[in-house]
């Protein structure tokens, strides 16, 4: 996961406009406007928070959005901004101590603005900051680090210049900083330079192809520019990159709500479970295989191909037992692996297949009309991948993603978008 920053929730156009999307009264005054806020009602200065909020001031709004809080407190967009402008102003505290003091205070507004009921994107970004404040450094390198803190600093205050001397100034000391690269990608955004955005974007994912910012960020800049199939092909990199962060799938869920599209993953939920069970006085392994009875005693098992579940089952038991240990014998103790579901799943097929050629099976499950569907265009191992990953199953991601992108990115295509009900 990218640094948590101010950017942190807001890819490249929502820098421009998601405070505007997500806060939509949200109080950030120009400097005309704090000369007279003793004048102005709530509702007026709420009203200028969008020609503020354009100029990336979050650290000028700040002491605005304090005075708002403590005049209403159950004003959630304005607790919610409140949490932003605290987190965009730690970028401009120079002291280690004090800056993740101050991002543990905006994370506690963030969780205070949820229990008073919002459930934004903006909201459930901000709460990805550790509850302590503690963030993870652009760089190992000390002197890049400095530079990308007074990088982060400008942004905060609108000072645009400022942030691309710094991030440059981070380049030229290691061409490889992803955080740099991204960074003058955002800021060419909000100048409205698309072309150089784009550039920057592509520069950071050759560097990194494998973190999902700067696919989200590029696939934002195409919104921006009407260029909607494009910026679906970037949004889906982003999951292909990450897709185990809910922030990956941000970008490609918003583009479906905007073209009348939803998101949804396959039912194929395979009944039945096996449990270990730990190990018998012997020192031999103990599973336990639950069968859901729906698969042997339905009458209508057969007919719909439904009793082929049966034999996922003892293909699951079979790899608690020895075949794991045969299969990964570098590794000491058993997980779920893509191996095993997809060995499983593959079963089913073929028991399903061997069903139809018999004509015992009158009307396909719709569930394992989909399965024989994935497995007859390969796809079985992105849906494991990307639609029933535990923890086990995650750790063969890597390794696919890096040999198989374009089958992940089909599945995530034809499988996963879907015209709303």
């Amino acid at each position: 996961m990218v640094q948590p920053r101010v950017y942190f929730c807001l890819s490249a156009p929502k820098r421009a406009r998601l405070l505007q999307f997500l806060l939509l009264f949200l109080l950030l005054l120009t400097p005309d406007g704090l000369k007279a806020q003793s004048d102005e009602s709530y509702d007026d200065r709420r009203k200028l928070a969008f020609d503020f909020y354009t100029q990336n001031r979050f650290v000028d709004a700040l002491p605005i959005l304090e005075k708002l809080h403590a005049e209403r407190p159950a004003d959630i967009a304005v607790l919610e901004g409140l949490s932003f402008a605290t987190l965009a102003n730690a970028y401009t505290i120079s002291d280690p101590a004090a800056r993740q003091a101050e991002r543990a205070k905006a994370r506690k507004l963030a969780e205070e603005a949820k229990a008073a009921g919002d459930n934004t994107n903006m909201l459930k970004t901000l709460l990805e900051v550790p509850e302590d404040g503690s963030e993870t450094a652009f760089s190992s390198n000390a002197a890049v680090q400095a530079v990308m803190q007074e990088g982060e600093a400008a942004f905060a205050k609108g000072d645009f210049a400022g942030a691309i001397s710094a991030y440059n100034r981070a380049l030229a000391l290691d061409p490889n900083d992803y955080s740099a690269a991204l960074f003058l990608g955002d800021v060419s955004f909000k100048q409205g330079d698309h072309a150089k955005a784009g550039e920057w974007f592509l520069r950071a994912i050759h560097i990194d192809p494998n973190r999902e910012t700067a696919h989200r960020y590029w696939g934002d800049d195409l919104v921006a520019q009407g260029r909607m199939s494009e910026a679906k092909e970037k949004f889906i990199n982003a999951i292909v990159a990450q897709p185990y962060l809910r922030i990956s799938w941000m970008g490609l869920s918003q583009w479906a709500q905007k073209q009348k599209l939803t998101l949804g993953h396959p039912q194929i939920n395979p009944p039945g479970k096996v449990e270990d069970k730990g190990k018998d006085d012997n020192g031999h392994s103990q599973t336990t295989i639950t069968i859901d009875p729906t698969t042997m005693m339905n009458p209508n098992a057969k007919k719909d191909g439904s009793s082929a579940w049966f034999i996922y089952t003892l293909s699951k038991a079979v790899w608690h037992g020895e075949r794991f240990q045969k299969e990964f014998p570098t590794e000491k103790e058993y997980r779920h692996s893509l191996a095993e579901e997809v060995d499983g799943l593959q079963m089913v097929v073929g028991q399903v297949k061997e069903g139809i050629k018999k004509k015992e099976i009158k009307q396909l499950d719709p569930a394992l009309a989909a399965l024989v569907k994935l497995s007859d265009e390969e796809l079985l191992e992105p849906f494991v991948l990307i639609s029933r990953a535990d923890q086990g199953i995650a750790k063969d991601y890597p390794a696919y993603r890096d040999a198989h992108r374009e089958k992940i990115r089909q599945y995530i295509n034809e499988w996963i978008i879907h015209p709303a009900p």
